[in-house]
């Protein structure tokens, strides 16, 4: 009897084993569910775990669209490609010009030209389609680490360590020093996103209040909008909405802002139904709707109300609850990204799409070139550039293999 039971233990064990996915297999689920107002809806939820021929690493450190309708990903261990498939560029030890300088990449963007600049913690490249060149000159810039890559027309804005901002305009490159005469009031920006509405840059900076930018003929001024011990001044990251202004937020917060009537509350941590839950991230739909990634997976806000909630009982994963990022695609597919993979959801709740897409197309341009150095005032102290330590690139490095490592955001 005894032989007869341990024989059905490992029987089971056995076929939950061969039911288990196979690590670089995507899984597929089709779910329906009922939101908060009630309605049905039905989507498609597909899941991919690291693996040597899928995404390397779910750790997502920016996500992109590409020119020809694929999603670019920047991660610890590559930039990762989705066009129905996986593919991955990693360092090139041999030649920089044919490949990546470092595997831990920080941000990516297109320029007008629709060369794609890839940002690392010691510099940045910019891929013409053919060969890789590499600006990692702390004459240009006083911080190699790269935070992050924003478009504003045809210049590229570029937010760097502690060192302020450098901005690439008509073959020149101009550093605006913290602290210097019309330069920003800020040391270390987080984020930025444009203000379609306005045609203003709107940066986030965690503890040093809110900004914009806005031109001038051949200047910029730096306007702070919220200072940091304000109400929402410490909403420390920001994303663009389409319909313009932006989504201004932190881990307790979400906020509307635009230059009319300034910023709007539209939900707190408090909102979510057996919360409170951290927010990770979010990205605004062109419909109105705002999709948030938090602890407990993801929330819809719409008309004014959290609309619908999409989490491991909807099919996004089994590990755990907490979704770090959340992008709409060109493809009307919501990407997210969790601790233990990266994956898309579809509905057909609406036809609408998710978000306005602006996609630019590749021309022969050749890639910029630093032809001219300008450069603003520099402050009479300017803090050392925060390099990465030996320690912190280990880290990074293992990050991506043991997301646990990864602080929150």
């Amino acid at each position: 009897m005894a032989l007869h039971t341990k024989s059905e233990l490992f029987f089971c064990l056995l076929l939950f084993v061969c039911l288990m996915p196979v690590a670089a297999c995507a899984e597929n689920v089709t779910e329906t569910a009922i939101s908060y107002s009630g309605q049905q809806y039905q989507g498609s939820i597909h899941l991919f775990r690291p693996a040597s021929d899928s995404i390397p690493s779910a750790q997502v450190n920016d996500m992109i669209n590409g020119l020809q309708g694929e999603v670019l990903m920047a991660t610890p261990l590559g930039l990762s490609t989705y066009n129905g498939i996986w593919s991955t560029q990693h360092i090139n030890l041999n030649n920089v010009s044919e490949g990546l300088m470092n595997n831990y990449v920080t941000a990516l963007e297109y320029d007008s030209s629709g060369n794609l600049w890839i940002g690392y913690g010691s510099g940045v490249q910019i891929y013409n389609g053919h060969v890789f060149q590499v600006i990692g000159d702390q004459q240009l810039f006083k911080s190699l680490r790269i935070r992050y890559l924003q478009r504003w027309n045809d210049d590229m804005w570029v937010a760097t360590g502690n060192a302020g901002l450098n901005r690439y305009h008509n073959g020149t490159w101009t550093w605006f020093a913290p602290f210097s005469h019309d330069g920003p009031g800020f040391y270390e920006a987080d984020s930025m996103a444009l203000d379609s509405a306005t045609d203003t840059l709107l940066i986030a900076t965690d503890g040093e209040g809110l900004w914009k930018v806005t031109p001038s003929d051949d200047t910029v001024c730096f306007d702070k909008i919220e200072d940091e011990h304000d109400l929402f001044g410490l909403l420390g990251h920001v994303r663009r909405d389409p319909l313009g202004g932006a989504y201004f937020f932190n881990s307790t917060q979400v906020a509307h802002y635009d230059s009319t009537t300034g910023f709007t509350t539209l939900l707190t941590e408090r909102d979510f139904g057996g919360g409170p839950y951290a927010i990770d991230d979010v990205t605004g739909g062109s419909d109105g709707a705002l999709y948030v990634a938090t602890d407990n997976g993801i929330y819809v806000w719409e008309n004014g109300q959290i609309a619908r909630h999409l989490g491991t009982f909807e099919g996004f994963g089994t590990g755990s609850h907490r979704v770090r990022t959340v992008f709409a695609d060109a493809g009307n597919r919501l990407w997210f990204s969790t601790l233990d993979n990266v994956g898309y959801y579809t509905m057909d709740l609406s036809t609408t799409p998710l978000i306005t897409i602006e996609t630019v197309t590749s021309t022969s341009s050749p890639t910029p070139v630093p032809v001219n150095i300008s450069q603003a005032p520099t402050p009479d102290e300017m803090p050392p550039p925060a390099a990465m330590s030996p320690l912190d690139r280990i880290l990074a490095f293992l990050s991506g293999l043991f997301p646990f490592l990864q602080p929150s955001r």
